[in-house]
């Protein structure tokens, strides 16, 4: 197994490659998602993002980060509906629809023009409804910290992206789910 060492230096001219960077925050596996929203004119948004991540259970909070550069960051203001649909190992030409640039991602029909919301992706493992909670800029990114309204999920595996590929996740045979992340007490770290 071949492994790579990055440092950071005080000096400038040290400082890492984006190439470089995306490569060391590739080696992290995540999950997909399909984050759908409607611009104040209407239209509707859809993009695909691992950067989610829950927040907290009480209030129900998440997270997910957008560019700065985005034509989707106008339907994101604080209260505004959205969803984030979590993708299944079978979804992945959606990941990539959705991770385009450009306007054209959904047929929308006359019946959803007169009360537009955000937009379903069917067969999603999981949509979580969330309101805007706050919009908070990070570099050349903007975190949407959502308040989840309500969630629906099926079984299925996950799509997965891993060193700049798509995969599927398989778990590991041994203790029941749960019983992973409790602590000696019986209570959840």
């Amino acid at each position: 197994m071949r492994q790579e060492r990055f440092e950071v230096e005080a000096d400038e001219s040290a400082r890492l490659t984006a190439s470089e960077l995306r490569a060391a925050f590739g080696a992290f596996a995540t999950g997909v998602t399909v984050v759908t929203a409607v611009r104040p004119d209407g239209e509707p948004v859809g993009a695909t993002a691992n950067s989610f991540t829950s927040v907290s259970l009480d209030p129900p909070l998440v997270l997910w980060c957008l560019s700065n550069q985005s034509a989707s960051l106008t339907a994101f203001t604080p209260g505004s509906p959205f969803a984030v649909h979590v993708l299944g190992h079978e979804q992945r030409d959606l990941a990539i629809h959705f991770a385009r640039r450009g306007r054209e991602k959904f047929d929308v029909d006359p019946h959803w023009r007169r009360a537009p919301e955000p937009p379903h992706i069917a067969a999603a493992l999981c949509r979580l409804d969330c309101r805007v909670h706050s919009v908070l800029p990070a570099g050349d990114h903007w975190i949407i910290v959502g308040e989840v309204v309500s969630a629906t999920r099926r079984e299925g595996a996950p799509l997965v992206f891993h060193a700049s590929r798509f995969g599927r996740f398989t778990p590991d045979l041994g203790p029941d789910a749960a019983h992973a992340w409790k602590s000696l007490h019986g209570e959840w770290f």
